[in-house]
């Protein structure tokens, strides 16, 4: 089915007019696309609707040789009340599913993941270093996996996946800077919880990390997060050698669909890397109800150079 693969992009991209009609041609050397799945807010299917949770998780096992699925991404917010256990049970059985398949995945905490929103009690039981520290695609951790990175291969390309959970303080900043600065040679992907706004600035710690880290290290060049139910794309343009010029553009993507019907209505994020390219196109989709967007394609359908 990979080699099929561009031929199903290529007919989507004709059917679908939410597509950019400037890069339909599928050529030979678009013969491997990898696709990235990222899940944001899923906090009311473990509360409420784990069957949308379940239909997610089934659909990414099942499609994952269709869409050569290569790593699953969650910015946080996996459960809504971190006190209540049968969530977190969940949320458990759900990405055990990926674990069966061996589909490389990483996590986060957002606040609704903290009990009172202060412990990681609950996120270090079920998802801290212990479950991960074993995977060939795990880097290491910094507290317990309260922040950590994976390192991915797609084609040619080497990733760095850097996560970092709730509550963003001078330690774990030094921490982020170290990992990437170690990994200079990998295009690093950076996933926080909460990061843009739905006005599509940046908030506080937003600022924060774009200021202390996102500047400060030219392989940055996404930054993913959720909290706000929007859809958000800030690209900025970084002078690194401070010579007048611009020498790269980070990507600074929002996307939270818990405001949806049942809690997202099973809306994920799919980012498809294009090697020959250097380019991911990212769209939404929801195998649960079978939309290709919810808020509209200007906001979910995009390149990234």
């Amino acid at each position: 089915m990979k080699k099929i693969f561009p031929l199903i992009i290529f007919v989507f991209m004709i059917l679908s007019p939410a597509f950019p009609s400037f890069e339909l041609a599928a050529s030979p050397n678009d013969s491997n696309v990898y696709t990235i799945v990222w899940l944001s807010d899923t906090q009311y299917y473990s509360e409420k609707y784990p069957h949308i949770f379940r239909n997610q998780m089934d659909w990414i096992v099942q499609n994952r040789d269709n869409w050569n699925i290569q790593y699953v991404v969650h910015t946080g917010d996996i459960v809504n009340r971190a006190e209540k256990k049968q969530q977190w049970v969940q949320a458990d059985r759900m990405f055990r599913k990926l674990e069966q398949v061996s589909i490389p995945y990483g996590v986060l905490a957002g606040n609704h993941d903290l009990v009172k929103g202060k412990s990681y009690k609950m996120f270090h039981q079920y998802f801290g270093k212990d479950r991960f520290f074993t995977k060939p695609y795990y880097g290491g951790g910094y507290r317990n996996n309260r922040g950590h990175y994976d390192l991915i291969t797609l084609g040619h390309q080497h990733f760095l996946f850097l996560y970092i959970g709730w509550h963003v303080d001078k330690d774990s900043i030094s921490w982020m800077n170290e990992v990437l600065k170690r990994h200079s040679d990998r295009t690093a992907i950076i996933a926080v919880h909460k990061y843009l706004h739905k006005n599509g600035k940046r908030t506080l710690v937003g600022n924060r990390i774009f200021r202390n880290i996102v500047k400060k290290n030219p392989n940055v060049k996404i930054v993913l997060s959720g909290h706000y139910d929007d859809s958000e794309l800030l690209k900025t343009k970084i002078d690194d050698d401070h010579d007048g010029t611009p020498d790269r553009i980070v990507y600074e993507l929002l996307a939270d669909y818990q405001g949806a019907p049942e809690g997202g209505e099973g809306f994920l994020r799919l980012l498809h890397y294009f090697p020959s390219r250097s380019k991911f196109y990212v769209r939404a989709y929801s195998p649960y109800s079978n939309k290709h967007f919810f808020f509209s394609p200007k906001k979910e359908e995009f390149w990234i150079e």
